[in-house]
């Protein structure tokens, strides 16, 4: 859900710029070609432009007082975890309500466009298509006004004289030959996914009155009399706009149309205001950037990581993935560790690694094994031990494993006593020293959530507000909320998993509710969102 919202948010900022741009500089320039290119192109690129952020590299530092496996912070001791078969109370919460009236807009939008494509569909079928002066055209009575559909004109013999249909069907013709269905269909597909942009809707109409331009354009360059062609265009004023997806004659007929089929051409240095999209695309580019975070290396004399003193001579190749088990998504930024040895590296972007064991165990058969810990803030830490049979030591370089992670849950310890849940394993201890200064190790960088002012704090908040809601309220009882801290350190997705009775239900959710901004988790300098359990007793 966060994904789609990012996405609409950034596509729909720069489809604002992008507008911006060509009424403030290009909507009344007399290149009308040039500025059809430029509108199709910036809906591309300001759809496409958040699915390709640039990436930059950060370089983070080690702190001198951090181990190297660090885990947990003070603020959570315990790690208590809920178990899988609890039943989870679902909770409407804003960004389900959000999320419901965009997907009712794109309904209601997409369901127009199917049922104007119908009627037209419809009226070809009824009416049957003919072929006049060489174009495709239906002779239909429920529209008074000419227009076309794909390479298709609407006509309505009873308002059309036939000494009109000449200029009326040059008109068509530009629309069919130059494709102008294409960036109609185009832009009605994207008024169904941005529907919420009034942007979007201005976009169109731009669209629409540069295809008339266009078509205005060729109609006198083919030597039809202007003066007689603005006077039927003048005839269908008091037409309305038939359809969205179709070129209509009468579209944008205001005297700025009349005035643009006469005015003087645009000199053809002016095309140098379309260089004005670059520092848009430059300001895009780096709103949507992504960092790549990278650990600096660290010294074996500053850190001690390695518990193996003897040298097998070999070493164990083995690539792979990291993903998320429910969803298949790559967890980039994810810590791979050998266990025991200062060896280790960082998932990349697209969830793929590449780790080496220089000094690997080695069985009687001279088979090769290697125990690697990876670890995820937020995610349960894998421990997983990966062998090569001694026959097949020439192929590790095709090694290849899987690992996927799943989400934790992290249980806060208050002061009062705990409801009984199932703890999760402890994190692996810190490897003992070597002697060895020459060799570089890995460092692991994730730090868990931390409430402002540590557990103290949020002892003390939660203390005060189960005395204050069991006095004010009248209420006794436990009942266990779970929430996430997201990546901006907010409360979200607040849920009752477990209560003895509703009051007690409504207390948890409004301690959780009323919670301080967090600092949130990181992973390798990257804020991600972390699930925690918080029990809680009125009494």
């Amino acid at each position: 859900m966060e994904t789609l919202f990012a996405f609409l948010l950034k596509a729909s900022s720069a489809i604002i710029l992008f507008y911006l741009v060509y009424w403030l500089f290009l909507r009344k320039e007399t290149f009308y070609d040039a500025n059809r290119w430029f509108l199709i192109i910036a809906l591309f690129s300001a759809v496409l432009l958040p699915f390709f952020p640039v990436q930059y590299s950060v370089l983070v530092e080690a702190e001198n007082n951090t181990t190297v496996f660090k885990t947990l912070n003070d603020t959570f001791k315990n790690i208590p975890v809920i178990s899988e078969s609890e039943t989870i109370e679902e909770n409407f919460n804003w960004r389900h309500a959000i999320l419901m009236t965009y997907l009712t807009g794109v309904f209601i939008f997409l369901f127009r466009l199917l049922i104007q494509t119908f009627i037209l569909i419809h009226l070809m079928n009824k009416y049957r298509i003919k072929s006049l002066n060489g174009v495709r055209i239906v002779e239909n009575e429920k529209y008074g006004l000419p227009f076309s559909f794909f390479n298709i004109v609407f006509i309505n013999p009873k308002f059309h004289k036939q000494a009109d249909l000449p200029e009326i069907l040059a008109h068509e013709k530009v629309h069919i030959r130059e494709n102008h269905w294409f960036d109609l269909l185009l832009i009605e597909l994207l008024t169904v996914i941005f529907w919420f942009n009034p942007f979007i809707w201005l976009f169109e109409r731009s669209i629409k009155q540069n295809h008339e331009y266009l078509a205005d354009k060729g109609v006198v360059s083919e030597g039809h009399n202007v003066g007689r062609y603005q006077a039927i265009l003048l005839n269908q004023l008091m037409g309305m706009q038939i359809i969205g997806i179709t070129n209509n004659l009468n579209f944008a007929l205001n005297t700025n149309r009349l005035k643009m089929m006469t005015k003087k051409k645009t000199s053809a240095i002016m095309r140098l205001k379309f260089v004005l999209t670059l520092p848009v695309l430059a300001l895009l580019l780096f709103a949507f950037a992504e960092p790549n975070y990278r650990a600096k290396d660290v010294k074996m004399n500053d850190y001690s990581l390695s518990i193996r003193e003897v040298e097998s001579g070999k070493k164990l190749v083995f690539s792979g993935k990291v993903i998320m088990k429910d969803t298949g998504e790559p967890l980039p930024g994810a810590s791979i560790v050998i266990k025991g040895y200062g060896v280790g590296t960082v998932v990349d972007k697209d969830g793929t690694f590449k780790l080496v064991d220089p000094n690997p165990e080695v069985d009687a058969s001279g088979g090769l094994s290697s125990t690697v810990v990876i670890s995820f803030v937020g995610m349960k830490t894998i421990e997983k031990t990966i062998s090569l049979n001694g026959n097949n030591l020439e192929k590790q370089e095709q090694l290849k494993v899987t690992f996927q992670m799943e989400e934790d849950v992290i249980g806060i310890g208050l002061a009062e006593k705990l409801i009984p849940i199932r703890r999760a394993p402890p994190p692996p201890p810190p490897p003992a020293p070597i002697s060895n200064g020459d060799e570089e190790v890995f460092y692991i960088v994730e730090d868990m959530p931390t409430y402002p002012g540590g557990s103290d704090a949020l002892n003390n908040y939660a203390y005060k507000m189960q005395k204050k809601i069991a006095t004010q309220k009248k209420v006794k009882g436990k009942a266990m909320v779970m929430f996430t801290v997201n990546a901006k350190g907010k409360v979200v997705d607040i849920k009752v998993v477990k209560k003895d009775n509703d009051g007690a239900a409504k207390g948890a959710l409004l301690i959780a509710k009323e919670m301080q901004d967090w600092t949130p988790g990181k992973q390798r300098g990257k804020a991600v969102p972390v699930k925690f359990l918080l029990p809680l007793e009125f009494k």
